[in-house]
């Protein structure tokens, strides 16, 4: 008796070793396809969402066709009823009479026709114009590709709606003049009347319009360095004219989960009077509400600069060194852009 029960602990307890080595063995196999499960998720709500406005495309030209079938079988009716009327005031006009006033009647109704008759074609020209615009508007819908930078719109820059990668598209300042075709313009100060003492979400989320004074976003920058390898572009102009400018073979933003830490590689050239980078490679971006130099100051708030940035620890002006280890557009009085493009790009 005392063997059975024995075998049958062992049992009970091999069973349970069995059943915690299955659900931890599960729980692995749903962290491993849990981003897949995700992602196959994200990517069935946008095809659902493509189907749906498809379909109400569809629906709008049939309505338009079907209007466009009344009005044209009204149209017929009317020409019969019009000819009807014609026939009726020719045969009375052959009748030898001297009723003039009878015969100025079928005139005015005859007039009344024509015009009516008129409007009715300009109202067919009108359904007809609005059907050729939806069915291109849809086709256009249809066959127009996504793309992931601004490379495709060398000779039609300004503002072009992107997807880098698998997360939703955003509208971005495509820029053919500045430095060549395909640079996109990340950030952008001209005329000093925007503000850029912001808090961490605003620089995450970017901010100001395209067609003026900007920043793109930290988000967005990470999404675009991470998809494929940039190379970044600083142009700097003053009041009489004069440009500086400093270009970087290799130019990456990290996620927010390392606060956008910025890194700079690869070959830099230009004729700027230091290297407008060289001291912030590698720094973490801070705001005045969020502090990611380890100096114990916080040049996001200091009186010289008011602005968030990829920060060393020197925030003075006092010498051209601690003007390159402190620099950023927004203290800068001069019109400042920041481009970048595609690594890989040939024209």
């Amino acid at each position: 008796m005392l063997i059975i029960d024995k075998a049958q602990a062992n049992k009970n307890e091999s069973g349970s070793v069995t059943k915690i080595a299955e659900e931890q063995s599960g729980e692995h196999i749903y962290k491993a396809v849990r981003p897949l499960l995700k992602y196959i998720y994200q990517m069935k709500e946008e095809i659902e969402n493509n189907n749906n406005i498809v379909e109400s495309k569809d629906r709008e030209i049939k309505q338009l066709q079907e209007k466009l079938a009344q009005h044209n079988e009204f149209y017929k009716e009317t020409i019969k009823e019009l000819m009807k009327n014609v026939l009726s005031i020719k045969e009375e006009m052959g009748k030898p009479t001297s009723n003039s006033l009878k015969v100025q009647e079928y005139e005015e109704q005859l007039e009344k026709q024509k015009k009516l008759i008129d409007q009715k074609e300009q109202q067919i020209s009108e359904i007809k114009n609005e059907v050729n615009i939806c069915a291109k508007k849809l086709k256009s819908y249809k066959e127009k590709p996504d793309y992931s930078d601004c490379t495709p719109f060398g000779d039609d820059p300004g503002i072009h709606k992107i997807k880098p990668d698998q997360g939703d598209p955003f509208d971005v300042l495509c820029d053919s003049a500045t430095a060549g075709p395909g640079w996109m313009v990340i950030q952008q100060k001209t005329d000093n009347m925007m503000n850029f003492y912001r808090e961490w979400s605003a620089y995450r989320n970017g901010f100001g319009g395209l067609a003026d004074e900007f920043f793109l976003g930290l988000e967005k920058i990470h999404r675009l360095t991470s998809a494929q390898p940039h190379e970044l572009y600083v142009h700097v102009e003053d009041s009489d004219g004069v440009v500086e400018y400093y270009r970087y073979e290799l130019f990456t933003v990290a996620g927010e989960d390392d606060q956008y830490r910025l890194t700079i590689s690869g070959q830099a050239e230009g004729n700027a009077t230091f290297n407008m980078f060289y001291y912030h490679n590698n720094q973490q971006f801070s705001t005045f509400d969020r502090v990611n130099v380890n100096c114990g100051r916080n040049c996001a708030h200091s009186r010289n600069i008011y602005g968030g940035w990829w920060y060393s620890c020197v925030c003075d002006k006092s010498s051209d060194e601690d003007k390159a280890m402190s620099w950023n557009p927004w203290y800068l009085s001069e019109n400042v852009k920041m481009l970048i493009r595609p690594k890989n790009y040939t024209k």
